[in-house]
């Protein structure tokens, strides 16, 4: 999802309000986006809460409002830019992508390429014909549909490299432990796996981007059926890698397979315990206050201390970003010596400038400390916003965390 540009709908009454949202939704900041919308909504014009709606009701997984108050602002766009027409229409993209609607998600972003085709840039080109590659694969494939019937727990299980494992079943008589991995935009194979599971492999040639920033080339597959203790899960969407970016011989490890944020998502709620359960309940647990999850497009936030973070359960170590650095710039120079950090991602390690820090916040009123993780100083990718990512290391400090990708929220317990 690209960011609404601040003042992108010309001078209209409360003006200032609406730029100031607009920028914390420009830094992926929705949490503080919606708190100020909520306190001066009667600030803005109709019109103006009507495309901030469009935005918050994305990032918190209130599709259905999203999809109707942007449907609203294309049938008139007198008054607004291009630049903001255009991010109405890749939001318009998310939704369907959101909602397993592949051919809806087709049809956007060919509309978006028809409409704007002189003014892309060439990077902004690559980047929409390869989701169009995506969604062009995929748009014959009926949607993603899970069942749950009563609640489900399962056994965790750690592989290897110290992940998150469950235990997948398929039609075949095949048990294969997947690692589970809300950071994943999508599940992910490798290609041997996918061919003896009985996926059906799409041919097409994509690329995908990697944690380290880079690209690797990728296929699609679905997967009719498979399940998870007595849920069923049936056309799963996976990319499909070379063996070999999931494959570390040196180690005598194999990543078998990942089941990744759509999948996770549909399931509504999962909670995992510190004595290594996974649960998936019948009735979703009630919360209050507000959200403390939002989505940025397929990657989870989750706002700690008035600052947001991605959420990663695949992620072994939580890393803090530019953001961070920038803000805290004085006491960490003057406090660790500076050095190179490295960590990989699927198309390989990389090395950036940073630090070796530890780092204190406050989680659900409790004071956590994540002693010795990596601080860069230098951003990932241009477009990085965030203040870090968010992993394992603080899972674990917790006998239980619940995620709700319904009522989003994230809950440590």
């Amino acid at each position: 999802m690209l960011a609404l540009p601040a003042g992108a709908v010309c001078a209209q009454n409360g003006s200032d309000t609406f730029d100031e949202i607009s920028a914390q939704i420009e830094r992926k900041n929705f949490f503080r986006a919606e708190e100020i919308f909520e306190k001066a909504k009667d600030d803005l014009s109709p019109r103006q809460a009507r495309i901030v709606e469009a935005f918050l009701d994305n990032a918190f997984n209130r599709l259905e409002n999203s999809q109707k108050n942007i449907e609203t602002l294309l049938s008139d766009t007198c008054g607004l830019t291009d630049s903001l027409i255009m991010e109405l229409y890749f939001l318009q993209e998310d939704n369907a992508v959101k909602s397993y609607d592949y051919k809806q998600a087709e049809r956007t972003l060919e509309t978006i390429i028809e409409l704007y085709d002189k003014t892309l840039s060439t990077d902004m080109r690559a980047g929409m014909e390869n989701n169009l590659k995506i969604w062009k694969a995929l748009k014959n494939v009926p949607p993603q549909k899970v069942t749950v019937r009563h609640t489900v727990t399962l056994p965790i299980t750690k592989d290897k490299a110290g992940l998150n494992t469950l235990p997948v079943d398929f039609p075949s008589g095949q048990q294969v432990n997947f690692v589970f991995d809300t950071g994943a935009n999508f599940s992910t194979i490798g290609r041997t796996m996918a061919e003896r599971l009985g996926m059906k492999i799409i041919p097409t040639d994509i690329a995908i981007g990697t944690a380290t920033g880079g690209k690797t080339s990728s296929q699609i597959a679905v997967c009719p059926q498979m399940k998870l203790g007595d849920i069923k899960i049936r056309n799963a969407i996976f990319l499909v890698l070379d063996d070999s970016a999931l494959s570390f011989p040196k180690a005598d490890y194999e990543i078998y397979g990942i089941i990744g944020y759509p999948v996770m998502a549909a399931l509504r709620e999962i909670q995992i315990t510190a004595d290594g359960q996974f649960i998936v309940p019948a009735e979703e647990t009630e919360i209050n206050g507000r959200p403390n999850m939002a989505m940025d497009g397929l990657y989870p936030l989750i706002s700690v201390n008035g600052r947001h973070y991605t959420f990663d359960t695949g992620a072994d170590s939580s890393i803090l970003y530019y953001a961070f650095y920038e803000e805290n710039r004085n006491e960490i120079d003057a406090r660790y010596a500076p050095g190179k950090v490295s960590f990989a991602g699927a198309a390989g390690a990389k090395e950036f400038d940073g630090y070796t820090v530890d780092c204190n916040m406050e989680i659900m009123g409790r004071p956590v400390t994540l002693s010795g993780i990596y601080l860069l100083r230098e951003k990932i990718t241009p477009a990085e916003t965030v203040y870090g990512t968010l992993g394992q290391d603080l899972v674990r400090q917790f006998d239980k965390m619940t995620i709700n990708f319904d009522r989003m929220f994230i809950r440590f317990d």
